[in-house]
């Protein structure tokens, strides 16, 4: 199991959208976008501070500097910025829930970019969703009281390591 937004989950992320050829043949092949999630914090899931994460596609094709990110560059970069508790999150991610309605009805806000445009590239969010959901994930609301204090170190240190 991978835990939830480190940098060796995002990774694992863009592994399984890069396993699809269709992502970059078919389903988002001509469109180039810049789009970053921000997860809220949440104490119960081990993040005392908001962070982001950019997926970036160049004619369908995933770029390098999808990774974890600061708020500062996420709010350079992207040209749409979702943002939602991790809770919410999770939800879509297990497929419990889906993008549309969870946009539709506030769950997922729009911090930057605008709505139409998003609402445009729904359509594509299944494909999306499979990338994260294909990660064995492990969820910080899901682990012990030890574990997550060692997740909170773990996060603590990647965001020092990596400026994020």
């Amino acid at each position: 199991m991978i835990a939830y937004a480190t940098p060796e989950w995002v990774a694992a992320v863009g592994e399984n959208y890069r396993a699809n050829p269709e992502n970059a043949t078919k389903i988002f092949k001509g469109m180039t976008i810049f789009l970053s999630f921000r997860i809220e914090a949440d104490p119960k899931f081990g993040l005392d501070e908001d962070i982001d994460f950019g997926t970036h596609v160049e004619d369908g094709v995933l770029q390098d500097d999808s990774t974890l990110m600061s708020k500062e560059d996420s709010e350079r970069k992207a040209e749409f910025i979702l943002t939602a508790p991790p809770r919410i999150w999770k939800r879509l991610i297990q497929k419990d829930e889906g993008f549309v309605s969870s946009f539709m009805t506030g769950k997922i806000k729009l911090a930057k970019g605008e709505a139409p445009k998003i609402i445009a590239l729904a359509s594509k969010s299944p494909a999306l969703v499979d990338a994260f959901n294909k990660v064995d994930t492990e969820w910080p609301d899901d682990m012990s009281p030890q574990r997550l204090e060692e997740y909170k170190a773990q996060v603590k240190e990647f965001r020092e390591r990596l400026g994020v």
